[in-house]
């Protein structure tokens, strides 16, 4: 199914504002979380940061391990271009700051630094947890460490390279897995391969984050995959994000469509 098909059928049949949401754990993620409309007081100086990058004509020489993207062709990429057409978008990223603020992960994963600007959002969200974030092209992981250095953030550890070694290596050194965010290399063979790696620290408070599920027909034959897992007892599709919890309570397992 294409993407404007994928979309059309969402809108149709997904839920809103959490109308006939029996699980008392998804409904209070609705309140909380999902359409919480309440502000934050770092959500201002995030967009006013987010306006001046989409002005930003720098240039970068981007190494891409992944699928590409689909939109910009060239290894030569405007600042303003990748935060535009690779990146989270405001809502998105703001609902990953809810979700952390609300959840209080143990630590944060993120898979796919890019420019850094969704980083700082999940590195805001509670200044006492670990962030790790991964990228494997070094342009992007220099200008996202510069970004990060001009907001102050003392929580994050970038990561470089190809997200096959350094996430296992990184997983072998942490505890449990928290929050992890995939958000690069969007095929399927590899989207399936770091959601096994990462189930081997998931734990009953884990949650697993993955962007562009309607990407392509690879990824949603891997989001599929993914909430059908013995392991996974919620599955939340919001078109953009698919989220994936273990709540060990829950015993019948809940999938959801929820329009944000």
């Amino acid at each position: 199914m294409n993407r404007v098909m994928s979309y059309l059928q969402h809108f149709f049949t997904a839920k809103r504002k959490g109308h006939d949401v029996h699980s008392p754990f998804v409904y209070q993620l609705c309140e909380e979380v999902f359409y919480n409309e309440n502000g934050f007081y770092d959500f201002g100086k995030l967009k006013e940061k987010r306006e001046r990058l989409l002005k930003d004509n720098t240039t970068l020489k981007v190494n891409d391990f992944g699928a590409g993207s689909k939109s910009i062709h060239s290894d030569q990429r405007k600042v303003k271009d990748i935060l535009r057409k690779g990146n989270s978008t405001q809502l998105q990223a703001e609902l990953l700051y809810k979700l952390i603020n609300y959840l209080k992960p143990s630590q944060v994963i993120e898979l796919g630094t890019s420019i850094g600007m969704t980083t700082l959002y999940l590195c805001s969200a509670d200044p006492t947890k670990k962030v790790y974030s991964l990228e494997g092209s070094s342009a992007l992981l220099n200008f996202a460490k510069e970004l990060l250095a001009d907001h102050y953030i003392k929580n994050c550890e970038l990561i470089e390279g190809n997200f096959d070694s350094t996430f296992p290596n990184l997983l072998e050194r942490i505890p449990e897995g928290g929050l992890i965010y995939f958000d690069g290399n969007h095929t399927y063979e590899a989207t399936l391969r770091y959601f096994n790696e990462a189930l081997k620290k998931k734990n009953a408070h884990s949650v697993f984050i993955f962007d562009d599920i309607y990407w392509s027909e690879g990824m949603q034959k891997a989001w599929s995959e993914i909430k059908g897992h013995a392991s996974v007892k919620v599955s939340i599709d919001t078109w953009y994000f698919g989220m994936v919890f273990f709540k060990e309570e829950i015993k019948e397992k809940i999938d959801l469509k929820l329009f944000i």
